[in-house]
């Protein structure tokens, strides 16, 4: 059993709840609000298949190099990308989980311990399970580990710093939540015998098939939803970003069933003619891909319309094709790699020799050049008094006085002071406001702060800034909690 893990930042998959990802909007608008000149920056990773130097390239133009760092090692799968921190989180080709830091230029190992079933939900912790069946935990601050009852099968890390964790029993499977780093289950559910699970990129809904049934559960609340039958065993499951629609593959079939998340049926087929293998989705949600069995090509299907738009050649990798944020589709045509257009699939770009690299799309703001202006310090000149103003309000200096001329720009970085302890960052105001209430340490509550990304906004739960990291990390331990800190304010 495989657990999908995301392509992109959650600020990809909140793009992906708008035009995209829904019915009756054609594809090629969202292509048009992906190209905005507005939000982070359209970036493209590459390290050699081997290993090597890896590279980050502004996308689309793939001649030029804005990062690199040496000695990365092989890619197998990225897990996640911590946009924060700014680093991505991945397995490397001997199934260890590792880091390349974007600040630091450099690659690393987290842990030479024996893990699978790795899985990230914000690029900063990573979880794995253990030969025993026990599930570890390896981020910013010490290591967690917890032993559960039963075997861990998989592990589901989720937006809320919850984890939900998946055991098999005699009579089924039952899924545990928790939120580390205390290890008391705070909530289960019963299910049957699972072999395929999908995790919405949003985290609100995981699904398990076990045989010809299809099951869902509310991640916030740990409910059923109602259960749908197939005609044959479940092979495979992809979602849309939003996970308004999960695709569904059964054995041996020739079409792709959709099924309606609020409605909870069968709402449609994706007549393909021939059996489909594997399934990925556009990270905004304009295109679903399918690997036809016993072709080396990807079908590009419309998510908007469930129509079949063509068929293009690639070898299907981890990493290819891809779809990017302008709405190209990047393929991979040994030893190049071509990139087309979603809708007409005709050839845009070639690199060559790009085959040979692992390829990773992302978005982000780090690699801009940090304006002057931010670092500029506060001044307050000697102003002059006006009788005639109301009492107790000053007025600005005359033009010609030296007071009104600008005073030389200062440029000398300068780094935030303090310590902030931040325990989530949520989408919903609610949510955020009933977790910090659930947090207190001494005297002090957690609070929420608000910050925007990516256009949308983020609610994030967090106690400080405190004056020194130790006692910042004092405070979090103290929680209970699950945490990380980071240097300056909330």
């Amino acid at each position: 059993m495989t657990v999908r893990t995301t392509l992109l930042t959650l600020a990809l998959a909140l793009a992906a709840c708008g035009r995209g990802d829904r019915q009756d909007t054609p594809s090629t608008q969202a292509t048009a609000s992906a190209t905005a000149p507005r939000g982070p920056d359209h970036l493209v990773l590459r390290v050699p298949r081997t290993g090597g130097e890896a590279r980050v390239y502004a996308y689309p133009r793939l001649d030029t190099v804005m990062w690199s760092a040496s000695a990365a090692p092989a890619l197998s799968r990225v897990l996640a990308f911590d946009d924060e921190a700014g680093s991505i989180a991945f397995v490397d080709a001997k199934g260890a989980p590792a880091r390349i830091d974007f600040r630091q230029g450099v690659a690393s190992t987290v842990t030479k311990a024996k893990l699978t079933g790795l899985a990230s939900w914000d690029g900063s912790n990573i979880y794995g399970i253990a030969a025993d069946g026990s599930v570890e935990r390896y981020g910013p601050n010490s290591p967690w580990k917890w032993r559960p009852k039963l075997p861990a099968r998989a592990v589901f890390p989720q937006p809320d710093a919850t984890l939900l964790v998946l055991a098999q029993r005699a009579e089924g499977s039952v899924v545990w939540r928790l939120r580390p780093p205390a290890t008391r289950i705070v909530d289960s559910v019963a299910l049957g015998k699972v072999n395929r699970t999908l995790r919405t990129q949003v985290g609100d809904r995981l699904y398990l098939g076990s045989g010809r049934e299809l099951m869902g559960v509310r991640t916030r609340t740990m409910q059923r939803t109602a259960s749908i039958e197939f005609s044959d065993e479940i092979e495979s499951l992809e979602a849309t970003p939003s996970g308004d629609r999960v695709f569904v593959i059964t054995r041996g079939g020739t079409t792709i069933d959709v099924v309606d998340r609020f409605r909870e049926v069968i709402s449609g087929h994706i007549e393909i003619g021939r059996h489909v293998t594997d399934m990925r989705v556009d990270p905004l949600g304009r295109y679903l891909l399918a690997r036809p069995e016993g072709r080396d090509s990807a079908l590009v299907i419309a998510v908007g319309t469930n129509r079949v738009i063509g068929a293009v050649a690639t070898t299907w990798r981890e990493d290819l094709p891809f779809v990017a944020p302008d709405g190209g589709i990047a393929l991979a045509q040994e030893p190049d790699v071509v990139v087309v257009d979603g809708e007409t699939l005709r050839s845009k770009v070639r690199v060559r020799g790009g085959a040979a690299d692992y390829w990773y799309a992302f978005r982000w703001t780090g690699f801009r050049p940090r304006d002057a202006r931010l670092d500029r310090p506060v001044e307050f000149g000697g102003a002059a008094t006006d009788s005639s103003a109301a009492p107790g309000v000053s007025t600005v200096p005359k033009p010609d006085s030296a007071a009104a001329r600008p005073p030389a720009r200062d440029t000398t970085a300068r780094r935030a002071t303090g310590f902030t302890v931040s325990f989530a960052a949520l989408l919903v105001p609610e949510k955020a406001r009933e977790l910090a209430a659930t947090i207190r340490v001494g005297n002090e509550n957690a609070r929420v702060v608000t910050a925007m990304r990516d256009g949308a906004t983020i609610y994030r739960v967090v106690m400080g800034p405190y004056s020194t990291r130790d006692e910042a990390e004092r405070v979090g331990r103290d929680s209970k909690q699950s945490y990380w800190v980071y240097e300056g304010g909330p």
